[in-house]
């Protein structure tokens, strides 16, 4: 069967901006299965697309406010933070510290270096932390990267698929995600591996993309108008269409069309199922992409969240997490300031570590001694 045109044969409309694409509406019977569904894609990829746009603005922006805002910050935290491990170190051997203190003063040690060193490793941080903890961290490393071997031996695992770090961290994660998702069978017609060329759409769905192109980039020439500014405006439209059709993008087209001919939703009408499958078909392909499109934006985003899916975040939920990050920032800078006044004073830091070792559980005491022994 031939595919029918969406144009009639009457003279381009005028265009200013861009008429949404329309949607099929019959009044003398009820739409088909096939009709129903063009609507229900066309008003999808439509939402997607504006989905992009304010994800691809608040990306631009939101990147921006990280390096101006929150880095900057964060490297503050840091010096904070790294002042206040050399303060620890330096007055862990102070005289009037009082050895039942240096153990709780080591401990509280170990636990800032180590959240420092998962954060970004330093060759003074390591020194520092091997200086005071009971296995070096290499070792410590080392052991935890074998112990996750073995247990991933143990359920079966093929080791040879990792080829990252060997870091507990790394493998853990890698771990996490081999066992978290089972190999997928490829299904016939699958999309082709990355690197193999894929194509924009299958050849049976082809001719209706272009069929609208060539109706529509005829009634658009620009060569065959007299008036200059009329020559400019198909120009701008005939930019647009052809980027349209080189990415397969048919709500564009639709607008397009829709934009310069007055039968457009008559000629919508007109189709019958097995000719508005393969415009289906295509508005398909065109909300997937634009769904991975958005996806590929949003995840490098969800480091922040684990556990959380792309598709649970908002612009506007991200926006709320970067204030309350900022707020964090500033109150943990503001706690640490004040630390590293008070520790500064061998009198105060000796009395909050004894306060701490009276507070402390009595079965957490005798771990401590059984460890020191």
């Amino acid at each position: 069967m031939k595919q029918a045109s969406l144009f009639s044969d009457g003279e381009t409309a005028g265009a200013g901006q861009l008429a949404p694409a329309p949607v099929i509406a019959r009044r003398s019977r009820p739409l088909t299965a096939a009709q129903k569904r063009f609507n229900s894609l066309l008003e999808r990829v439509e939402t997607l697309r504006a989905d992009l746009e304010r994800w691809q603005s608040f990306t631009d922006v939101h990147v921006r406010r990280i390096a101006m805002e929150l880095a900057p910050r964060a490297a503050q935290l840091r010096e904070q933070q790294t002042a206040l491990a050399k303060l620890l170190d330096r007055q862990y051997t102070h005289p009037e510290l009082g050895k039942r203190n240096r153990a709780p003063l080591r401990e509280l040690l170990l636990e800032l270096l180590t959240e420092m060193l998962e954060e970004e490793e330093s060759p003074e941080l390591l020194a520092l932390y091997d200086r005071h903890a009971p296995v070096p961290r290499a070792d410590e490393q080392r052991l935890g990267f074998e112990l996750l071997q073995a247990m991933a031996q143990d359920l079966a695992v093929d080791l040879d698929g990792y080829d990252g770090e060997e870091s507990p961290e790394a493998f853990g994660a890698w771990l996490g995600e081999t066992l978290g998702e089972p190999p997928r069978r490829r299904r016939a017609g699958a999309a082709p591996q990355s690197g193999q060329p894929r194509k924009a759409a299958p050849e049976s769905d082809a001719p209706a993309l272009r069929s609208v192109f060539r109706r529509l980039a005829s009634k658009l020439h620009p060569d065959r108008e007299s008036d200059a500014a009329e020559q400019q405006r198909k120009t701008a439209l005939m930019q647009q269409l052809n980027a349209a059709y080189a990415s397969g993008d048919l709500l564009r087209v639709l607008e397009l069309q829709h934009s310069v001919d007055a039968r457009a939703a008559e000629a919508l009408a007109e189709l019958d199922d097995a000719q508005l499958k393969p415009y289906v078909n295509l508005l398909q392909r065109q909300a997937k992409a634009l769904r991975e499109q958005i996806d590929a934006l949003v995840e490098p985003l969800c480091a922040a969240f684990p556990g959380r899916s792309p598709r649970s975040l908002t612009p506007q939920g991200l926006e709320r997490e970067f204030q309350c990050a900022l707020l964090e920032l500033a109150h943990v800078e503001r706690r640490i300031e004040r630390d590293l006044q008070r520790f500064a004073d061998i009198r105060q830091l000796r009395e909050l570590l004894e306060e701490a070792r009276r507070e402390e559980p009595p079965g957490r005491r005798s771990r401590t001694r059984s460890r020191r022994r």
